[in-house]
């Protein structure tokens, strides 16, 4: 198992030269994918609910929501890759992070 933390001031920034429009063109493009597609087709408040998943109370934060977690778990099969691989293409692929919630429409 492969661990992933978050570290603050070793994170690239993603910035938008207008918040709303490129945000937005970005998004759209994403959603307009398969894996877009998959993401608005997924239920992922009931399978939260229904796998009752929740933060963790103890211990250290997960840098993974309840949804991010069931997300790395569709990415991992769409993209067909070890866990190494998915945490290496996490970083770099605008598409994984809007699937999994890192970057979110506002």
């Amino acid at each position: 198992m492969y661990n992933i933390r978050r570290f603050d001031n070793f994170q690239h920034t993603f910035l938008f030269a207008s918040r709303t429009e490129q945000f937005e063109l970005f998004f759209d493009h994403f959603l307009q994918g398969d894996l877009g597609k998959i993401y608005t087709a997924v239920p992922w408040e009931g399978l939260v609910r229904t796998f009752g998943l929740c933060d963790a109370r103890k211990g250290q934060l997960s840098i993974f929501g309840p949804q991010g977690k069931l997300a790395l778990m569709f990415l991992k099969h769409y993209a067909e890759c070890s866990d190494r691989r998915l945490v290496e293409q996490l970083n770099g692929n605008i598409d994984y992070q809007f699937f999994w919630g890192t970057i979110t429409p506002k």
